[in-house]
């Protein structure tokens, strides 16, 4: 080993080098997030990419970490963490070159893993097990960092009716990533429904702490919760069916906090704890109280116990919800507990969750029944298998019966619902041939099937390439798509083109719709100035065809919409650093219609919008 790591030095000194040389950006991490995700799986943009720019600020140490927070980087899979904890514990990071040497991390996953790791001394610490470095409370307050931002926009300016402005006013206080808070405050645009309604403003709030004394991590206000495989509580950052089978139904993050407003269903209000009950085992806890449909409150308990022995991972979750008004929960606290209530307002469900990695075979899965008027039982497992460095497999079954019912869970899903579905999926991913990755995975369901080919094409460190085709059939209707992507970089200048198009078949009838954009970055050298541009034609007339479409915006507020329609759209973002205190963002879209499209469909032949942010950190 220490022959391969004399001579990989240079080699591997020259590489991070490059990388570094190239300033990849977190926005480049998250474009990388997203291009893997399909129309149907969600992502909160705001806390990815607050975690994200977090963990920038502080890198973890590669020589001190833990699997817990190697999982906080989310396009990182169970079978890299493993492998990245693995080269920690036989031979201890020298230089952060080393990752080169293990085999399941390619150059451009180093490349995006490089802003968020550093490498510091070799002398074992164990302060991850003994709950953490001691802190004390003068310096939380001197070095902590605060960040203000003001975000302001106009949206739809030619067609909204009523009053366009939408605002977010939010404040953000971090100390090493070990103690946390923050408040949002959320104005939506005035609408008449809005107003009738009176829930024109949102706000929201957390308190998360981290490593203090026992306690692995404490929330309060706004939170996650995600535990084993997503059948009993799931992560809202779902992953389903991408093109990286690694990162392929992966779950588990435990208790965070959740920092954004105005979602109805990502998020617990309340309080939770998670304690290390010994070196190998920890125990959650969490209470949640939220105001649901009319005058009900959402009542929601869960507990979660998890232990770890060797390469052995099992845990076991409960979570029981009790909808009711003030009045009627009063009166069910003091009686005794019973199923027989008015309507399904009390349910639950528990699930026992399993991982054994033997190297190169990874058995994992979950079984979990749900209980309210009836009872439901779901079940995913799968196996992941690299026979060779370059080679990887992936089959997992799932089974939910009719009667599943759980508004929290989020797993591998073809729909948006995990309940009534019965299928396999089988994915593999090669990457033996010099600069090209090929993955590929088939998924078929009671009702339907889909199956995926991409091909990426990197034969530098400035240039990639990657070619998807898709087939789907679902809700009765057939869809082939295919997209192509180039990205390159040279000097400042960073240059992206893409062509996106299908063909769908429903009820005996054919359409079509396609799209083409290029996109052009420069980062001025004598100012701290970004611009970003797009120009975008489409042609997608019919719903079914409709494109989606990753997009850059302000900062935390990324997304992957959709054109739908025949026309072209626009947009210029620009950032500028003033300072290490103040930045401003500015974003101009513009979306123009063919007229007698946008006539035949009665909506304005153009649309705008206009997005401006100031951020302040002190």
């Amino acid at each position: 080993m220490q022959g391969i790591r004399w001579i990989l030095s240079l080699v591997g000194l020259c590489v991070v080098l490059a990388m570094h040389g190239q300033s990849v950006a977190i926005e480049d991490v998250l474009e990388d997030i997203y291009n893997q995700l399909s129309e149907e799986d969600e992502i909160l943009q705001e806390d990815v990419q607050e975690q994200l720019m977090n963990i920038a600020a502080n890198p973890i140490d590669l020589n001190h970490t833990n699997a817990d927070e190697l999982a906080e980087l989310m396009f990182l899979s169970d079978e890299q963490i493993d492998a990245i904890l693995m080269y920690q514990y036989e031979h201890g990071f020298k230089e952060i070159y080393e990752l080169q040497l293990i085999d399941c991390l390619k150059d451009y996953e180093i490349r995006n893993l490089l802003p968020f790791v550093r490498v510091d001394s070799l002398e074992v610490q164990e302060f991850r097990s003994s709950g953490g470095k001691k802190m004390y409370f003068r310096e939380v307050f001197h070095y902590a960092k605060h960040e203000m931002t003001l975000r302001m926009d106009a949206r739809n300016i030619e067609d909204f009716e009523g009053d366009p402005m939408y605002g977010k006013l939010r404040y953000r206080f971090n100390y090493r990533n070990r103690v946390q808070a923050g408040v949002s405050v959320l104005r939506r645009q005035g609408d008449e429904a809005i107003r009738q309604e009176g829930e024109r403003w949102d706000y929201g709030g957390y308190i998360q702490l981290k490593d203090i004394g026992p306690m692995k991590t404490v929330v309060a206000g706004n939170y996650q919760a995600s535990f084993g495989y997503g059948l009993v509580v799931g992560s809202p950052f779902k992953r389903g069916k991408i093109a990286y089978i690694q990162s392929t139904a992966t779950t588990d993050e435990g208790l965070k906090k959740y920092s954004s407003v105005g979602d109805s269903y990502h998020y617990f209000h309340g309080v939770g704890a998670t304690a290390r009950v010994s070196r190998w085992a920890d125990v959650s806890a969490f209470y949640s109280l939220r105001k649901g449909k009319e005058e009900a409150w959402n009542h929601v308990v869960g507990v979660n116990a998890t232990g770890r022995w060797n390469r052995l991972k099992v845990g076991i979750t409960a979570v029981e919800t009790i909808e009711a008004t003030s009045s009627q929960f009063r009166e069910r606290s003091q009686a005794s507990y019973s199923l027989e209530v008015k309507g399904r307002d009390v349910s639950g469900v528990m699930g026992v969750n399993a991982r054994w990695n033997m190297g190169k075979v990874d058995i994992w899965g979950e079984v979990a029944t749900s209980h309210g008027n009836t009872w439901g039982v779901g079940v995913i497992t799968g196996v992941r298998y690299r026979p060779i460095s370059d080679l990887n497999l992936l089959a997992i079954y799932r089974y939910y019966s009719p009667e599943f019912d759980n508004v929290y869970a989020n797993s591998l899903c073809s729909w948006s619902r995990m309940k009534d579905e019965h299928g396999g999926y089988l994915g593999v991913e090669y990457n033996r041939l010099k600069n090209w990755q090929l993955s590929a995975f088939g998924d078929v369901w009671k009702t339907g099937f889909e199956t995926m080919a991409q091909a990426d094409f990197i034969p530098q460190k400035n240039y990639r390439m990657h070619t998807r085709f898709r087939v789907k059939r679902k809700d009765e209707k057939d869809t082939y798509s295919l997209r192509w992507n180039m990205v390159y970089n040279f000097g400042q200048w960073k240059m992206k083109t893409q062509a996106d198009g299908n063909m769908v078949q429903a009820k005996g009838a054919w359409t079509y719709g396609w799209s083409v954009l290029q996109d052009v970055e420069y980062r001025f050298s004598e100012v701290p100035i970004v611009l970003q541009l797009r120009a975008q034609a489409f042609d997608a007339r019919e719903w079914n065809n409709r494109v989606y479409i990753y997009e850059n915006d302000v900062l935390y507020a990324y997304a992957i919409p959709f054109v739908y329609g025949l026309g072209g759209r626009f947009w210029l973002n620009a950032r500028y650093k003033i300072n290490d205190t103040f930045s401003l963002y500015l974003r101009v879209s513009e979306t123009i219609y063919q007229r007698a499209w946008a006539m035949e469909h009665d909506k304005k032949s153009t649309r705008t919008d206009v997005h401006a942010l100031l951020r302040v950190k002190l």
